[in-house]
């Protein structure tokens, strides 16, 4: 099955496997159609939170070994781990805790994998969500770090 779902009253968490499953224009129109396009060919999945049957946040999902951070331009490892990533919430669902929503609801699947997220340390907003999803903070890792 190419869509997965976890409900929690009003929020609704999907999974998409393959671009042609996302047929919501609210999701089409906020993403950079080519680049998503390689993403779903590197078997990256695309998770998108709904709240009353509106798209209102969305952001991505990597399971491989090797992640380039490009924001530092760094190599992290990441096998056996699940990288949350590029999330975005619609500008008139910001700031009403959609995105720490879709962080704990994403992290609530059954599997043995530990879960990361990064950000950048002067997007305080990020900060708070990853810190209020239960994330833990393991470390900074700065540009010039072998």
């Amino acid at each position: 099955m190419n869509k997965k779902k976890v409900s929690f009253k009003n929020f609704k968490l999907k999974k998409f496997e393959k671009l042609e499953s996302v047929k919501d224009k609210n999701i089409t129109k906020n993403i950079n159609m080519i680049e998503k396009k390689k993403r779903f060919k590197k078997n990256q999945s695309l998770i998108v939170l709904y709240f009353k049957n509106h798209v209102v946040c969305f952001g991505w999902m990597s399971q491989g070994t090797k992640w380039h951070v490009s924001e530092i331009n760094k190599e992290i490892n990441i096998k056996n781990k699940i990288l949350l990533y590029d999330f975005f919430t619609l500008k008139k669902f910001r700031n009403r805790g959609f995105y720490t929503k879709i962080l704990k609801l994403s992290k609530n699947s059954k599997t043995k994998k530990r879960y990361l997220i990064y950000c950048l340390s002067n997007n305080y907003a990020s900060k708070k969500a990853i810190k209020n999803s239960n994330f833990n903070f393991v470390k900074s890792i700065r540009k010039n770090e072998i």
